[in-house]
């Protein structure tokens, strides 16, 4: 079998770590001799499961400009010693930063980039290094990889529009879920204190405190929907916007529970920090809410559906209309509301506009009065994400 090599950034709780991690642990048992190499080894802590071999490049603390210059030449040798001490066949880069290491050190192996989000919409991609990224790094040198994966349709069709890939160069593969070990940990048992947060109807959310998230506009709609229905919002994740959300919620006369500081209290709103297990808090809610600007193909939102929770999410760029299977839409996010039978399509909340507001509000309290859908309208949706259908795919793009 060939000598696969991926490279990721880091190891960490996000849905490219995730994703890295368990495709080098499958592409093992599929019987591909496999290295996964880390550019940043300052957080080893694994949080899923990895093939046998992992190699951490760590580079010396240089500062300064000069500094990163030659922190990047020295993770560029490493990688090249890599690839020739391994005999790497196909080398596979998930996100921007390793993608770049992986076509600069190109010999006769295989280039295969990974694409987790989009490059026109992340808002972090600004300024004149993000018009550098944009205009000349993107273009250059993705056009030098054999192969392009994204995670959907959407992305494929934004690299060859406005980066001028080849269409033959571009493939779509979703994201995998291990679905039977995700509805095995939703029957976990709640602890005598998180069962308490479940005495109302629970609307949750999950993912980074990040600007993009728009957290603090979920917080803002469930603010006018606690007044339509009584309920609470529950949010799994921790991060730099912390702080504002907490100060958010009190000026809009939310009662706010800080669980992972060890508050323990009734509250409309929790902040529940990062957990391993998410899985049993989204089987005892009532909806889950994404409200995103921007996402790749938001796992959070497949993993609320295995669960069988009926979802309410921005039309966001990519991910949520591909996940609902909606089809027959213009480009641009759209600025009304979809039904589908397990959740419905919004309108973006980075601009959060009275109407744009009352749809949401008006949705919410629709699924929460609603009973839950029936488990095979989840499953007709998820059973296109098993992990042996997308591992095929991942072997047919080693194997070409």
């Amino acid at each position: 079998m060939k000598n696969v090599l991926l490279i990721g950034s880091e190891l960490g709780k996000g849905g490219a770590e995730r994703s890295i991690s368990l495709l080098s642990y499958y592409l093992e048992q599929y019987g591909y001799n496999v290295t996964l190499c880390i550019l940043s080894g300052t957080d080893r802590e694994k949080f899923y499961k990895t093939c046998k071999n992992v190699v951490f490049i760590d580079p010396p603390a240089y500062t300064g400009i000069i500094g990163k210059i030659r922190a990047w030449r020295h993770r560029i040798s490493s990688i090249k010693r890599l690839k020739k001490s391994t005999a790497t066949d196909v080398s596979i880069s998930f996100l921007e930063g390793p993608d770049y290491v992986n076509i600069l050190t190109k010999g006769k192996e295989k280039v295969v980039l990974s694409i987790r989000g989009s490059k026109m919409h992340d808002k972090v991609i600004s300024g004149a290094i993000g018009t550098v990224r944009k205009e000349i790094l993107i273009p250059r040198l993705y056009s030098k990889a054999d192969a392009i994966v994204c995670v959907t349709n959407a992305l494929a069709d934004e690299l060859h529009e406005h980066f001028s890939i080849l269409r033959k160069n571009l493939k779509t593969i979703n994201n995998f879920y291990e679905i039977k070990d995700i509805q095995g940990k939703a029957n976990d048992d709640l602890s005598t204190e998180e069962i308490k947060i479940f005495t109302k109807p629970v609307i949750i959310s999950s993912g980074r405190l990040h600007v993009g998230k728009e957290f603090d506009k979920l917080i803002k709609i469930y603010a006018s929907v606690n007044q339509i229905k009584s309920s609470r919002l529950l949010i799994l994740g921790d991060g730099e916007t912390k702080s504002e959300l907490i100060d958010l919620s009190h000026k809009l006369q939310l009662n706010i529970c800080d669980w992972q500081a060890g508050e323990r209290h009734d509250a409309d709103v929790y902040l529940m920090g990062f957990q391993h297990n998410a899985f049993k808090f989204y089987k005892h809610s009532k909806l889950f809410a994404l409200t995103s600007s921007w996402e790749g193909f938001p796992n959070v939102l497949a993993e609320a559906l295995i669960c069988c929770i009926p979802v309410v999410t921005t039309d966001c760029p990519t991910g949520p209309r591909e996940i609902l299977n909606v089809s027959d839409l213009p480009k641009e996010p759209i600025n009304y509301s979809i039904n589908t039978p397990v959740g419905t399509l919004l309108p973006m909340v980075n601009v959060l506009t009275e109407n744009i507001k009352q749809l949401w509000v008006d949705a919410i309290v629709d699924r929460l009065k609603k009973p839950a859908p029936d488990k095979e309208a989840f499953e007709t949706l998820t059973q296109r994400f098993t992990l042996e259908a997308m591992l095929q795919q991942w072997a047919n793009v080693i194997e070409e």
